[in-house]
């Protein structure tokens, strides 16, 4: 049986909708458009103070703190890890477990961070894991399923006949569902208009990325019955019985969109080693050098020969011998400016390994990922001063805080708008015709019938208010009967015996006072089409 639009269930209808709503703003996965990262602690890096099996929920933050305890990524372990911040670098963060005598070797920059502890509750993971077993998890739904089947089919039989089709009962839903979907409307811009108001208008604006680009190339001459050309590009190996010279260049540049004033200096060093031994010997290839601008390109003759004879002088005179060696070209430079109006000043280090023994010199790739061994990059961030539009994400979109104020306010002011409407509305009606209203009011509950040998009515409970018949209706799980006789509207129902009524229209007489009219009895009345 459908419940009657009384004022405290629809609250506590609107309410139970709100706070869904706010529970799904404030915990809703990142993974379906929310914020919130649900982590299952597991390890002890992070003890005393978290423990595995414990949960913590995460949540996205534009920037953060020494302190914070936050989620990320490890590339290298294909693993996430919630670690404490211990420092704060231009182009990363040094994290470090609060168990931990090491701080952790991977620096994650603010977009590989998944966001910084918001709660933790101890614990609560284990349920989870137990969840994620497939077979646990088949028996919790089939337990969930059987008590919701179970409250189905427990209902009474007599919910099912509530609804006939009768004057005014549609009127009824339709102003029940308007007043419903108008409140939840109101409920729903009021929510979006506290979040929005909550939120400051600007916020610190994002940092400021930048990166250092490193190509280096090299040519020597060659012979043509040995190579394609009569020169040794870029990739190929180099045999000193040829040629002893090698030209090595290396040009940078640095890209951002708002490079002002870039300046630095730099040098390129050759080293020679061995990785057994340990063994190495560093020559200078180029000066420091200053530059300006945001690139620069720099060459410099190696010879080869002089390397090789290097090499066995070392050798005859230690007696080690090994199969191979390392060149390794190490161009290094300190570059300094603004970006975005913000100071910044950074290093630069890559490397071009060559091994060689003692026939040819050959490009070693220390690349793992297929990336070309030629071209080396790095990124970095400049802390940003400057302030921009605050904004808040909602499945996978992007809302503005002032547009979201605006909207809020002018959504909440026309929903209370309507809201007032359909109340000035129910007011005119309860004013104009009664039953009408009780009908809009009630309708589901009520059920046209015909009166077929009318006998006076020795014995009625007349009710003040036909809201208290329809609370015993409820009680008694019972359909309120209605009949209309000379312009009067009888609303009544039968429990244990007794004759509940309410009149409605013409002149009612007061509880207690004598029967002076007739009604249909009820014990002769039977449902008929309205």
């Amino acid at each position: 049986m459908k419940n009657p639009l009384r004022l405290p269930a629809l609250l506590v209808d609107l309410l139970l909708l709100a706070g869904l709503a706010a529970i799904w703003i404030a915990f809703a996965p990142s993974k379906i458009g929310g914020q919130v990262a649900y982590i299952l602690v597991n390890g002890i890096s992070m003890e005393p103070g978290f423990h595995t099996g414990d949960l913590a929920l995460i949540r996205q933050a534009p920037h953060y703190q020494v302190g914070d305890i936050v989620t990320y990524r490890d590339a290298e372990m294909g693993a996430y890890v919630i670690h404490r911040v211990i420092e704060i670098l231009p182009n990363g963060y040094v994290l470090q477990g609060d168990n931990n005598s090491w701080i952790d070797a991977y620096q994650p920059t603010d977009s590989e961070i998944i966001g910084k502890l918001w709660i933790h509750v101890p614990n609560l993971g284990k349920a989870f894991q137990w969840l994620r077993a497939p077979l646990n998890m088949t028996l919790a739904l089939g337990l969930l399923g059987g008590v919701f089947m179970t409250s189905m089919f427990s209902q009474p039989q007599q919910t099912k006949k509530t609804k006939s089709k009768q004057n005014g009962t549609s009127n009824g839903s339709v102003f029940e569902m308007a007043l419903y979907g108008a409140a939840v409307l109101a409920l729903a811009f009021l929510a979006l208009t506290i979040f929005a108001f909550s939120r400051p208008l600007t916020r610190t604006a994002d940092n400021i990325q930048y990166q250092h680009n490193g190509v280096f190339f090299y040519s020597a001459a060659g012979v043509p019955n040995i190579y394609d050309t009569d020169m040794v590009r870029t990739g190929e190996p180099i045999f000193p019985q040829l040629t002893c010279s090698v030209n090595v260049g290396f040009s940078y540049s640095m890209t951002s969109a708002y490079l002002q004033e870039l300046s630095g200096s730099h040098n390129m060093i050759a080293r020679i080693s061995d990785e057994q031994s340990g063994w190495q010997r560093t020559i200078a290839l180029t000066p420091q050098t200053a530059f300006d601008g945001d690139s620069y390109s720099t060459a410099s003759e190696v010879d080869l020969c002089r390397v090789q004879a290097l090499v066995a002088e070392v050798e005859d005179q230690t007696g080690f011998r090994p199969n191979t060696y390392t060149l390794t070209i190490l161009p290094h430079l300190s570059v300094m400016g603004k970006i975005g109006g913000q100071n910044m000043q950074d290093t630069f280090e890559t490397a071009l390994v060559f091994k060689f023994d003692k026939v040819h010199f050959y490009l070693a790739s220390t690349s793992s990922d297929g990336t070309n061994p030629m071209v080396r990059s790095a990124q970095g961030l400049v802390s940003n001063t400057a302030s921009q539009p605050n904004s808040f994400k909602l499945f996978n979109f992007e809302f503005m805080i002032a547009e979201s104020r605006l909207f809020g306010l002018a959504g909440l002011l026309i929903s209370v708008g309507v809201l007032g409407l359909i109340g000035y509305s129910l007011i005119n009606l309860a004013q104009r015709d009664q039953d009408a209203f009780i009908r809009v009011k009630y309708g589901s509950l009520i059920m046209d019938v015909y009166d077929r040998g009318i006998e006076t009515l020795s014995s009625a409970i007349d009710v003040a208010t036909i809201d208290d018949l329809a609370k015993l209706a409820n009680r008694q799980n019972a359909m309120i009967l209605h009949t209309l006789r000379e312009f009067r509207h009888y609303y009544f129902i039968q429990a244990d015996g007794t004759t509940y009524r309410y009149i409605a229209g013409g002149m009612r007489r007061s509880p207690g006072a004598p029967e002076s009219s007739q009604m249909p009895h009820p014990e002769i009345l039977h449902g008929g089409p309205s």
